[in-house]
Parts: C-alpha cells; sequence; structure tokens
C-alpha cells in the first residue's frame, strides 16, 4: 500500500467512476456507489481499497482477499475474491495503471517566480519557464533553456544552456541533460545523463595518439517517455541521437551517438547500444544485451537476456545466444550439444 509520506492520493472514487476510466464491465450486482480510497495487493487489502487478478496462480491470493473491488477478465471472473465488485476488462494490470494514474496524479505545488526558487537553485536570467514549473533545491537552469509548463527539475538537476524540456516533464535529482531537446511528459530517473560527448575518437599516426572527433549532433526525445536511473544517452557526431516516443529505458543503460531507436521500444537494465544501430518500432532488448555498432534491427524483433547482437536482424524474430540466433536455432543447438555431451558419458 502506499506510503503517505511520499505519495500524495486523491480520491475517494465510486466503483462507477472506476469502471469508466477502465472501460471494465461490473459482473454482478454490486453497489457501484461504493467509495474505494486506495489501491492494493491482494494480500493486503482491506473493502476500501482496488485490486487486480491479471492470472490463474493468483487464485489462492484471491480467495483470500477483503477487497472492495477487483479488476480481472472474464476467464479468471469466478475466481476473483468473492465479496468484491468484479469489473471485467481485458487487461486487468493495464487497467490498474489507469486506476493509478488518478488515484496518485502527479500535483507538485508550483513555484513559479524566481524569488522564490529553493536555497541553492540558480536559473540563468536568459532561460524560459513555462506556467507552474518547480526548481528544486541546487538544481541549475543553464542560458537560454526551455522548460515548458508543469515541468518539475529534480534536485542538483543541472539543465545545459539551450536545452529544450517539453512539458509536464519529471527530471529526477542531479540528472544532467546538455545538448538535447526532450518532448512532453518525458520522466528522467536519478543520475541520468543525456546529450554528453559520444565515444568518438580516431587513431592519429602522424601525431602517435588518440584524436577526440567532435560531436556535433543533439540528442533528441519524443513524448511519452521514461528513462530509468544511470542511464546514459550520448549526443551524435554529426547526425542526432534518437529516442522515439512512448520508449521504456531501464536503469544503467547506455545509448551511443547517432543511434536510433523506434517508438514504444523497451530497452532493460544494463543493455549497451554502440554507435549508428537503427532500431525499429517496438523493439524489445533484454536485460544485458550487447549491439555492435551500426546493426539494424527490424519493428517488433525481441532479443533476450545477455545475447550479443552482431547483425542485423529482420522484422518480428526473436533472437538469443552470443552471437545472437534465432531462438529455435539457440535451443536446437543447445539440445544437440546436451545430446552429444550424455551419450560421451554413458559411452
Amino acid at each position: 500500500m502506499p506510503d503517505p509520506r511520499f505519495f500524495k492520493r486523491t480520491g475517494p472514487f465510486r466503483v462507477r467512476e472506476i469502471a469508466a476510466w477502465t472501460d471494465a464491465k461490473p459482473s454482478g450486482d454490486g453497489d457501484l456507489d461504493l467509495p474505494i480510497s486506495d489501491l492494493a495487493d491482494l494480500t493486503q487489502s482491506t473493502s476500501d481499497d482496488l485490486c487486480y487478478l491479471a492470472g490463474a496462480e493468483y487464485a489462492t491470493a484471491a480467495a483470500e482477499s477483503a477487497c472492495g473491488a477487483c479488476l480481472t477478465t472474464a476467464d479468471l471472473a469466478d475466481k476473483a475474491p468473492s465479496n468484491s465488485i468484479v469489473l471485467i476488462v481485458e487487461d486487468p494490470q493495464a487497467a490498474f495503471a489507469v486506476a493509478a494514474e488518478a488515484f496518485y496524479p502527479n500535483l507538485p505545488e508550483a513555484i513559479t517566480q524566481v524569488e522564490a526558487m529553493p536555497s541553492g537553485a540558480f536559473i540563468d536570467d536568459t532561460a524560459k519557464l513555462g506556467a507552474d514549473v518547480v526548481i528544486e533545491a541546487g538544481a541549475v537552469v543553464g542560458p537560454k533553456a526551455e522548460i515548458g509548463a508543469r515541468t518539475r527539475i529534480g534536485p542538483g538537476a543541472v539543465i545545459g544552456a539551450g536545452v529544450v524540456v517539453g512539458q509536464d516533464c519529471q527530471i529526477g535529482a542531479n540528472a544532467s541533460l546538455m545538448v538535447c531537446l526532450i518532448g512532453d511528459g518525458v520522466v528522467t530517473l536519478p543520475g541520468v545523463c543525456i546529450g554528453q560527448d559520444g565515444f568518438g575518437f580516431v587513431f592519429d599516426s602522424v601525431a602517435g595518439r588518440h584524436r577526440k572527433v567532435p560531436q556535433l549532433g543533439r540528442v533528441v526525445i519524443g513524448n511519452d517517455v521514461e528513462i530509468g536511473a544511470n542511464t546514459t544517452i550520448d549526443r551524435g557526431a554529426l547526425e542526432d541521437t534518437l529516442i522515439g516516443a512512448g520508449c521504456r529505458i531501464d536503469n544503467q543503460v547506455q545509448i551511443a551517438h547517432n543511434v536510433s531507436l523506434g517508438e514504444r521500444c523497451i530497452v532493460v537494465s544494463q543493455v549497451g547500444i554502440s554507435g549508428s544501430c537503427k532500431i525499429g518500432n517496438d523493439v524489445v532488448l533484454a536485460g544485458q544485451v550487447g549491439l555492435a555498432d551500426h546493426v539494424t534491427i527490424g519493428p517488433r524483433a525481441q532479443v533476450a537476456a545477455k545475447s550479443g547482437v552482431m547483425r542485423d536482424i529482420p522484422p518480428g524474430q526473436a533472437v538469443m545466444g552470443y552471437p545472437a540466433k534465432p531462438i529455435r536455432t539457440f535451443w536446437r543447438e543447445v539440445a544437440a550439444l546436451s545430446r552429444l555431451t550424455t551419450r560421451k558419458k554413458s559411452s
């Protein structure tokens, strides 16, 4: 159950309101005017709470739950808590997320004048701040930066010169944004670094040393993107590094210069994407995947955890292994190797 010291809750809301938000169809004749005060897990709920049931494996927890209302599918309705009002939806987890946004919206107390900024914050005189922007203690907003309405800049964050941040964004504590354009509704968690130099060097045989190649591109991030803690996204060398709308990027991900990441991609923790990779829409890169430079991954492709991608992947293909190969091929090879080792042991 969310701790009220950290999360500001609205409501209560009636069951019929929750049904309207989530396009749910009530099952049975329960009281749709029942007030629901909060969200909870099945195992910790009370009659004031909304829960969801998304799989038969949670049937035991559901049978013991005391929740007042439960989002679930038609197939699982008979396993929902017996005393709750059952709301039938196609995707209970997604519907629960919709309800959670209503119970726990982002409602920062707006600070709109420089004189009201917390101690240690600095805003350059040439920066432009939209209505209801919040700048927290120790944050820096550089020359000619632009911050959209209702955006919150966390403590210690640095918004570099000329950076544009859209509306309704949340920039986490100690984040660093340089040479980038950020869309609306973007969330960066603490420690994110965006727009720093890409890793560009050339060996100068005459001088006998590595010479730095100037990185003259930008990072351009679309709307509704979330970027996890301590993730880094390098700016391009000449072209921009592009992050498509709707992407979800986990903690500790490295995205190198000139990468183009399509829309709605999922990039899980500790993925490393080398320079100039082109990644289509709706691609999933699981944890600790590594991509060699200049690789192209087609739309809807999936790469299993710890895989190393050395070659292009066609649209819709699932791959696995190091080097990555079609997932069925990988498992056939594992099975064949297992048979060989079994024969040797038996002989």
